[in-house]
């Protein structure tokens, strides 16, 4: 999967970059898109699973942020290159109306350009 995504954001042309992985839970994704060269950040409401993606982060090495926060209410520092959401994370989201508000934040804080994955 990881091969893949890097592929789709490749065809769309962001090579490098800050990339947000909304809904990351343990961070398996996360530390394969670093390990292609972009710069992440994390974003799961589980406590739990961010502490088993920190984890990983201390064994790899990778610089990557990781943010505990609900993806329908969740804040950044700036904009990304893109935003990828994997592994059923948006099916968590059963309200259309809290999907709604999930895209405008992803909208909002996406570069002109930038590509939503999920």
């Amino acid at each position: 999967m990881g091969t893949y995504l890097h592929g789709l954001l490749i065809e769309y042309g962001i090579e490098d970059g800050l990339i947000l992985d909304l809904g990351c839970g343990t961070g398996t994704m996360t530390e394969l898109l670093a390990s292609c060269g972009y710069d992440m950040t994390g974003v799961d409401y589980s406590e739990e699973m961010l502490e088993i993606a920190m984890q990983k982060r201390v064994e790899s090495g990778h610089d990557i942020l990781y943010l505990r926060q609900d993806m329908r209410e969740f804040e950044l520092y700036g904009t990304v290159r893109a935003v990828v959401s994997i592994c059923d994370s948006m099916n968590y989201i059963t309200e259309p109306d809290d999907l709604e508000q999930v895209f405008r934040l992803v909208n909002n804080y996406l570069d002109p350009g930038g590509i939503f994955n999920f």
